[in-house]
C-alpha cells in the first residue's frame, strides 16, 4: 500500500537523522511499541542497530501506549497531566516516549538537498515565522472569547463564583438539616 510505504520511508528517515537515539535503545533490539492515538495506529520495531522502524503490521508488541487524540494535543501543547494508557514492558515504553519527544526532523536539512541552502534556509525560517504568530493569534482568539464569554455573555461561571454558589448550597444544606433538628425536637 502506498500510505505504508509512505510512512516506512519517513519514518526511516526521520530515525536516521537522530542517532543519538541508538546508545538507549540498543539494549531494546528487536522489541516492539504499538502507538494507538484515536483511530491511528503506529507499530515501530527497533532494528539490530538500535533505531526504531515502521512496521505497518505486527502480531504481538512488547508495550503499548493509548492515549485519544484529546490527550495528544494536550501533550503537543506541553500538559503533561494528558490520560495515556500504558500495557506491557513499562520500562521500554517510557524509554521509547522520552526518547521520541526529543526526536527532531531537520527540515531544512531535506529541504536544501532539493531547493538549494539559501533559500532552504529562508523558506524555514518564514516557516517558524509563520507557525509562531500563528500559535500567538490563536491564543488570543482563545482568549478574547473566553473573556467575551465570562464578562460580556456569560456563558461560562468563573471559578470564584462557582466556589460561591457551592458554599452557599453547603451553608443552606447546613441550615436545613439543623431545622429539621428542631422541628423534630418540638
Amino acid at each position: 500500500m502506498i500510505i505504508d510505504t509512505i510512512k516506512t520511508k519517513l519514518t526511516n528517515h526521520l530515525f536516521q537523522q537522530n542517532e543519538w537515539l541508538k546508545k538507549d535503545l540498543i539494549k531494546h533490539r528487536l522489541k516492539s511499541i504499538l502507538f494507538n492515538v484515536g483511530p491511528i495506529h503506529y507499530v515501530l520495531i527497533v532494528n539490530d542497530s538500535g533505531l526504531p522502524e515502521y512496521r505497518d503490521q505486527i502480531d504481538t508488541c512488547d508495550a503499548e501506549i493509548k492515549l485519544s487524540i484529546s490527550s495528544a494535543i494536550e501533550l503537543m501543547r506541553g500538559n503533561k497531566k494528558a490520560d495515556i494508557e500504558i500495557k506491557g514492558d513499562i520500562e521500554f515504553a517510557t524509554v521509547m516516549s522520552n526518547l521520541l519527544r526529543d526526536v527532531e526532523w531537520d527540515y531544512e536539512d531535506d529541504l536544501s538537498d532539493i531547493i538549494g541552502d539559501i533559500p532552504a534556509y529562508h523558506l524555514v525560517k518564514f516557516g517558524k515565522k509563520v507557525v509562531t504568530t500563528t500559535k500567538e493569534t490563536s491564543f488570543n482568539i482563545a482568549d478574547t472569547f473566553k473573556e467575551y464569554w465570562l464578562e460580556e455573555k456569560p456563558l461560562i461561571a468563573k471559578k470564584r463564583l462557582v466556589e460561591q454558589f457551592n458554599n452557599e448550597v453547603d451553608r443552606l444544606r447546613f441550615d436545613v438539616d439543623r431545622l429539621e433538628l428542631r422541628l423534630k425536637k418540638l
